[in-house]
């Protein structure tokens, strides 16, 4: 386990006490990536943006190393500006491959089976705990679009009994992505920026299997 450090991503600081990496040149063995495609997405306010999904089947890259690495690649962790760009975005990891699920037996209080998403680049900033507040995306773009996950209650896509519209994690749950319910869903939960740390893995904080790179003008 690394020693504790600050590290500073856009408006955002977190503590964190785990290994940073440069790059994906620099990711240790024991950390699995794969990049799809770098394709384009014209938005609806205008400009031509691009986007790759990475996938860590390790499940063992948080949120603040995502934000590293896209960061290192000249991009961001994608934002999200309008219902046309979260369904172009969310169907690049429309998969199961990409969501992590909480197992039945987990504790200290069940789930539900509930998955957590590609992370995107949402981040809670203000340290109040009135849970949808003081959000904004890394990539400085005004947080105006939004599209987290509300009760349905259905049994199916939504099996947790507990009242769970998101975000609620009353300032403690900073980090976002997709998920929150029990399919793959193009809908956003809050998260602790600790889901996935690589060399400190484990409950309860859970895992995650990917997140979504954006970058203004095509990447190199």
């Amino acid at each position: 386990m690394g020693s504790t450090q600050t590290v500073t991503i856009g408006p955002a600081s977190f503590e964190v006490n785990y290994s940073i990496f440069d790059s994906f040149d620099t990711l240790p063995a024991d950390i699995t990536v794969e990049r799809g495609p770098v394709t384009a997405f014209t938005r609806p306010e205008g400009g031509t943006h691009f986007y790759q999904a990475v996938k860590v089947p390790t499940e063992n890259v948080s949120w603040v190393q995502a934000a590293v690495l896209a960061q290192s690649a000249g991009g961001y962790l994608a934002s999200i500006s309008s219902a046309e760009e979260n369904a172009f975005v969310f169907a690049m990891v429309d998969d199961t491959d990409f969501f992590w699920e909480f197992p039945t037996d987990y504790t200290p209080d069940p789930h539900y089976n509930i998955m957590i998403g590609p992370f995107l680049g949402g981040t809670k900033v203000d340290g109040s705990d009135v849970s949808d507040e003081g959000w904004v995306w890394l990539s400085g773009e005004p947080w105006a679009y939004t599209n987290w996950a509300v009760n349905l209650d259905d049994g199916v896509i939504d099996r947790d009994p507990r009242p769970n519209d998101q975000p609620n994690g009353r300032g403690r749950q900073n980090i976002m992505g997709f998920g929150e319910l029990n399919q793959p869903v193009p809908t956003w939960g809050d998260y602790f920026a600790g889901v996935a740390q690589y060399e400190n893995m484990g409950m309860p904080m859970g895992y995650a299997r990917g997140f979504v790179i954006e970058w203004d003008a095509a990447p190199e």
